[in-house]
């Protein structure tokens, strides 16, 4: 196989390509595909760009995460977030729920704001999914206006926390 260094095959499996035409100006294009072609068996520190989110990603070893920050959603009706999504949320037309995710990992953050300072009048409810929030087996109404926060998943018995305020 040509590997001096004894390593698997899968670690040196390249699907992406480095050009080289001007050394130091040009570019790296990883491997790239929507949510639903994410390889079937990942490797820790996989890197590889989503189209699906347009955002880079890796493998932390239990789950694809975004590099460098959440995907920003505008979210006006009931929603159903996603692990690493910004919800900015406008409840100006009226409360509505957003549900969090019924599988989340250890890490998994979704961040929350109430653009239009309309929590107080009409409520954002975040929908739990089977998992508590702040260890309490209830949905979370959210009454403050201008709040903004992130939840992040513990485990089954911890649940969701509020990361900031």
């Amino acid at each position: 196989s040509g590997n001096s260094n004894n390593a698997t095959p899968t670690e040196f499996a390249v699907v992406g390509y480095i050009t080289r035409g001007n050394m130091g100006t040009d570019q790296m294009v990883p491997p790239k595909g929507t949510t639903g072609q994410r390889p079937a068996v990942p490797i820790l520190g996989g890197l590889r760009y989503n189209t699906t989110i347009a955002a880079f990603e890796s493998y932390n070893g239990s789950a694809w995460v975004p590099l460098g920050g959440l995907q920003n959603v505008d979210v006006n009706t009931t929603y159903t977030a996603a692990a690493f999504q910004c919800c900015w949320c406008k409840t100006n037309g009226g409360g509505f729920t957003v549900t969090l995710p019924g599988s989340p990992n250890k890490g998994d953050t979704i961040r929350f704001f109430d653009c239009d300072n309309t929590f107080d009048t009409n409520n954002l409810t975040i929908g739990r999914n089977g998992k508590p929030i702040m260890g309490d087996a209830a949905d979370m109404t959210v009454t403050t206006e201008g709040a903004a926060f992130d939840l992040v998943f513990y485990d089954n018995t911890s649940g969701w926390r509020v990361f900031t305020v």
